[in-house]
């Protein structure tokens, strides 16, 4: 029985330390503090184990000789931990805010690697980690869903809308990389492209904004805001290289656009870390709003949005069998990892990245997504 406290102790001492830095990510805090912050939870989750090892192994402890008082109290903490975080688990089966009414009409994977080569879409070295075996960096899985819309006015039933998010331009993925996922959006022809959030990375790639992203807003109907790794880079800076290639900034303003006849206000929220926009105009006509993190889909709920548009969390980026995701840097923890939710009227699709900056994924591809809007039947 010892055996078996202690080895719950263990794995509850690592759920206990990856949970609390996933909603260290979920606050807007200066990046050098959650990483520092990060650096200590490492720390932790390396000098618990250490500690354990002294006492039972090193310090000539008897086999009959109890640990001390503060060992076991912390191993009763992380094992209080890791139930907590196995109920949360069992209950995201269940989640009354996971979206049952949208469906998934068409999935399919566009192998990059096979397509042009993983060393036309990958730097050197990258190449070598993305064929791996198991690693679905470069399988791009193109995802058609339908959306029913409660408040969707008959006209616009149909309405597609392109959603890009994550696609962090480092140079790990090459530029040709992002023009394949620009030309197999293009050849969609949507009625709008909404784009949330981390797109650069560092200041050499602001060069690959205009050849990549431009073609893109050639119709006027593409919308952007920008995510916490968009920090890294001037992004006053970032901002006028979309405008240039004719984005529309929803982070800094809403925008009141006519589709088919009708009125449809396309607004963002960049918060925690950038401050927020003007309040969005006419609350009656249909809202698409663009958020980096799903952490507002409260402020969704609360503003009226019909569709919110999310990423940041890449949908854990590396899934075990069973367990699922473990690092998604929200307060939700891995809630809203991915997926479409629903509350109320209020409809949040959450993608997994279109790019990514570190180089493996493991069940959980980089998605693009086509989201077809359809007339609700009612709440």
């Amino acid at each position: 029985m010892e055996a078996l406290f202690w080895s719950l102790a263990l794995v509850g001492h690592v759920a206990l330390w990856v949970e609390l830095v996933n909603r260290l990510h979920g606050l807007g805090w200066r990046r050098s503090l959650i990483d520092a912050l990060t650096m200590a939870c490492g720390a932790a989750l390396v000098a618990a184990p250490a500690a354990g090892l002294w006492v039972f192994y090193l310090s000539g402890r008897s086999a009959s000789e109890p640990a001390p008082l503060l060992l076991q109290a912390y191993a009763w903490l992380a094992i209080g931990a890791l139930a907590v975080v196995v109920a949360s688990r069992v209950m995201l089966v269940c989640d009354p805010h996971r979206d049952k009414r949208t469906r998934l009409s068409l999935r399919e994977t566009v192998d990059l690697a096979g397509r042009v080569g993983a060393r036309e879409v990958c730097a050197a070295g990258v190449d070598r980690l993305a064929t791996l075996p198991g690693n679905e960096l470069l399988k791009l899985s193109v995802e058609h869903r339908d959306t029913p819309i409660d408040r969707l006015p008959h006209e616009l039933d149909g309405l597609r809308v392109a959603h890009l998010t994550d696609l962090h331009m480092s140079g790990r993925l090459t530029q040709r990389y992002f023009e394949e996922v620009a030309s197999l959006v293009a050849d969609w022809s949507p009625d709008l492209v909404l784009l949330t959030g981390d797109i650069v990375e560092n200041t050499p790639r602001l060069e690959w904004v205009e050849p990549t992203l431009g073609p893109l807003a050639l119709a006027g109907g593409a919308y952007f805001v920008l995510g916490n790794h968009d920090e890294k880079v001037d992004s006053g800076e970032l901002r006028r290289r979309l405008a240039a290639a004719g984005w529309r900034d929803a982070g800094r303003a809403a925008y009141s656009v006519e589709l088919r006849g009708h009125a449809v206000t396309v607004c963002g929220d960049e918060r925690p870390w950038f401050p927020a926009a003007e309040p969005p105009p006419e609350r009656d006509a249909l809202r698409l709003a663009l958020v980096h993190t799903p952490d507002r889909f409260a402020w969704a709920c609360r503003s009226g949005v019909d569709l919110a548009l999310a990423g940041h969390n890449h949908g854990g980026q590396v899934c075990f069998p069973l367990i699922g995701p473990l690092l998604c840097p929200s307060r939700h923890g891995v809630r809203y990892a991915a997926g479409t939710f629903r509350v109320g009227g209020t409809v949040m699709h959450v993608g997994r990245g279109t790019g990514s900056l570190f180089p493996i994924r493991w069940n959980c591809p980089p998605e693009l997504s086509l989201i077809t809007l359809r007339r609700g039947s009612g709440r």
